[in-house]
């Protein structure tokens, strides 16, 4: 596969249900000044996800299920700080439309979002990064798997 089968709209309208359950406004504002910029959308748009989704478009794919699996995550577990956790995983797209300096730099007044995008600046993990990584891990092993059976089964191979 090439590209991601999903439309960028559709994507994008999923990354957005997500931003919209962001209730602090810090974070709010934090995501909203990247999310509705229409050059950084362009930019994270073309990028693959190299851990499963190897295609154009493939880290938005990713974005978009892991914000889904949190919600219903959050569902079970209300006590999790989900503002921080959407927040990190949306940041953690955008941000690779700068370089990490100047990612770092954006997000530097926001210390407990840094752990999020750089794994190096983490002391001890809290409730919310576990959540996050094990999120994170599970959609992995879970696109792995569909693209495993996928090839098996003679569907549409995915690289």
């Amino acid at each position: 596969m090439q590209q991601t089968p999903y439309a960028y709209d559709f994507l994008w309208n999923q990354i957005e249900l997500g931003f919209q359950e962001i209730r602090k406004p810090a974070y709010r504002k934090l995501v909203e000044q990247f999310l509705f910029d229409p050059e950084i959308r362009k930019k994270v748009e073309k990028l693959p996800d190299k851990t499963g989704r190897k295609y154009e478009g493939g880290l938005l794919e990713k974005t978009a299920s892991v914000l889904s699996l949190s919600l219903c995550m959050y569902d079970n577990y209300p006590e999790i700080d989900i503002d921080l956790i959407l927040t990190g995983i949306i940041l953690s797209l955008l941000c690779k439309a700068f370089t990490k300096k100047e990612c770092f730099n954006i997000l530097k007044s926001y210390p407990d979002i840094i752990p999020f995008i750089f794994k190096k600046n983490r002391k001890k993990p809290s409730l919310e990064l576990t959540v996050f990584d094990g999120i994170q891990r599970l959609d992995n092993k879970i696109i792995l798997k569909l693209m495993a059976q996928r090839e098996r089964t003679g569907g549409e191979k995915m690289q």
